[in-house]
């Protein structure tokens, strides 16, 4: 994974842009002060880091679409694994967890919604 690639900037929670500025304003996603708030502009680039208002209500996709994944693996596990459950249980289970994971999945989802419309400047960067 090295700089330029989308998945780094995902990973790295980095500006789409130029890779280098951090795209939140805290890091910490369990932060729940500032629960993921993305900055407006990237720190190192001054690029906008939102093309339009209520531009991140996108995500919403990207977010549901974790949320699946998230219960399809469960259930891909429980099956591999051959382990017994209970149905209720096994509800339980996915539940706590998701709930544990959501605020890594809302800043993941934010970050990978801005990844799919904005692209990194190599060019521009290297002017800087």
């Amino acid at each position: 994974m090295k700089k330029g690639s989308k998945l780094y900037s995902i990973l790295k929670f980095k500006c789409p842009h130029c890779h280098d500025g951090d795209f939140f304003k805290s890091n910490n996603p369990y932060q729940l002060s500032s629960m993921s708030e993305t900055r407006n502009e990237c720190s190192k680039c001054n690029r906008k880091l939102s093309l339009e208002p209520g531009f991140y209500y996108g995500a919403m996709y990207v977010s549901y679409g974790l949320g699946v994944a998230h219960i399809v693996s469960f259930l891909v596990a429980k099956w591999i694994l051959e382990f017994e459950m209970s149905f209720w249980n096994f509800i339980i289970l996915v539940g706590i967890t998701l709930t544990l994971l959501t605020p890594l999945y809302y800043a993941i989802s934010k970050i990978v919604w801005a990844n799919m419309f904005m692209n990194f400047k190599e060019e521009e960067n290297a002017k800087s």
